[in-house]
């Protein structure tokens, strides 16, 4: 019989796991909150490191709850749902300030994380279900096991509907799993699957829906139904112009999984853009962040993508929008020609998870003002940051945002100045 010991969660680390030491080493329990006392078993050690699960919660802590979510122990989707929203907002206002402390100085100036949502639907509005039998779900964490759950409070009420419809309809065997983007004006539903759409299959469309189908494994994507959707991104300019940013999001392209989030996310890198004529952005996905800087400010925007279907999406809203704005698709990862990009007013980063290491260790031979850097992943963030500040860069501002709401992941924008 597997040996269990008691211990003491001695903090919640980023991504959402307590923390237990013990005979020196670092045991990593999920669903726990700081001050918990638990009976535990030791599990496994999964990617290089050890981890337990509780066996029996001895005396909780002073901030536990319990979970909102009937499934939250099996899916582990949302790992701080045992604690209360006020406690979850200051763990992640702690994670991003232990990150950047060591280039935080009197003048930086420091937003702390505000609670962008009440207590029940969290506001998701991208989300991918797995399929078991008629039912949509999420997997469990480290396997394949679909978990189901009635209600998923970490979407918005909209998308968390359109499941429960989506589970009563007649959809084809093969679909093993379901996209959905919720925008301002629809839906983006997307069927994946190993095959090929049936012949003959027209799925029940409501007017703000516009359905796809897409064969794993293959980019494409194919339209569902006839005149295809134009579906959009509303982005308020406020107080820079009294007007709204009507971006085009297709089915391909990427979006903020907030909505609340990402105008908060816009307006921030607007005020911190504010006197810049040349903007560089680097991963600019769609034109998520650049875009509405060139409409607000009238800044000239030049931009770069990895994935073509989005520099074809921001180029398509520039011209449409007739915004000073052009991307090209370059693999940013690798040696690019760095001339269009030398300069700017400000240089945007927005990199993936794994960060903008390559373009931050050179930041030098681009020789920005200022540089607004966005990161999902804090410990990519840390070590961008120290290049920036060993190339000379200060820090002028920082501030997390909680675009993933009962998760154990926080975003966070920072602002540098040379």
């Amino acid at each position: 019989m597997p040996q269990t010991f008691r211990g003491h969660i001695e903090a919640v680390a980023y991504g959402g796991d307590g923390i237990i030491h013990h005979h020196g080493q670092t045991i990593f329990i999920p669903n726990t909150v700081a001050g918990d006392k638990a009976l535990y078993q030791v599990t496994d050690k999964k990617r290089g490191v050890w981890r337990a699960e509780v066996i029996k919660l001895l005396a909780p802590a002073q901030d536990r709850i319990k979970p909102p979510c009937m499934v939250a122990n099996a899916c582990g989707g949302c790992s701080l749902q045992y604690m209360h929203l006020a406690a979850q907002t200051k763990l992640k206002t702690s994670w991003v300030l232990d990150a950047f402390k060591p280039f935080i100085t009197k003048a930086t100036v420091f937003a702390p994380l505000k609670q962008e949502h009440k207590p029940g639907f969290a506001g998701r509005r991208r989300v991918r279900w797995f399929r078991k039998g008629d039912k949509l779900g999420f997997y469990q964490r480290f396997s394949h096991h679909v978990v189901h759950s009635d209600t998923c409070i970490a979407l918005s009420k909209t998308l968390d509907t359109l499941r429960k419809e989506l589970e009563e309809m007649a959809l084809p065997s093969t679909v093993a799993s379901i996209q959905a983007v919720e925008l301002s004006n629809g839906i983006h539903i997307i069927l994946e699957s190993e095959h090929d759409c049936p012949d003959g299959f027209i799925p029940s469309i409501a007017k703000d829906q516009q359905w796809w189908w897409r064969k794993r494994n293959s980019p494409a994507i194919q339209a569902l139904h006839k005149p295809v959707l134009t579906l959009f991104d509303n982005i308020n300019l406020h107080p820079f112009k009294h007007e709204t940013l009507n971006i085009q999001i297709g089915a391909n392209d990427f979006v903020q999984g907030h909505q609340q989030g990402n105008q908060a996310l816009v307006s921030q890198v607007l005020e911190w853009c504010q006197g810049s004529k040349r903007v560089v952005d680097l991963f600019s996905g769609c034109g998520n962040l650049s875009l509405p800087v060139a409409a607000a400010l009238d800044a000239r925007v030049v931009g770069a993508e990895l994935n073509p279907a989005s520099v074809k999406a921001a180029n398509n809203n520039a011209k449409r929008l007739n915004l000073h704005a052009t991307y090209q698709t370059l693999d940013l990862f690798k040696t690019f020609a760095i001339e269009p990009f030398v300069g700017a007013d400000t240089l945007i980063l927005d990199p993936p998870r794994k960060g903008a290491k390559r373009i931050c260790q050179h930041i030098n031979q681009l020789f920005p003002k200022q540089i607004i850097m966005v990161n999902c992943n804090l410990a990519a963030a840390k070590r961008d940051a120290n290049a920036l500040a060993n190339a000379g860069f200060t820090l002028k501002a920082l501030r997390p945002l909680d675009l993933f709401p009962y998760s154990g992941h926080v975003e966070t924008l920072s602002l540098w100045a040379s």
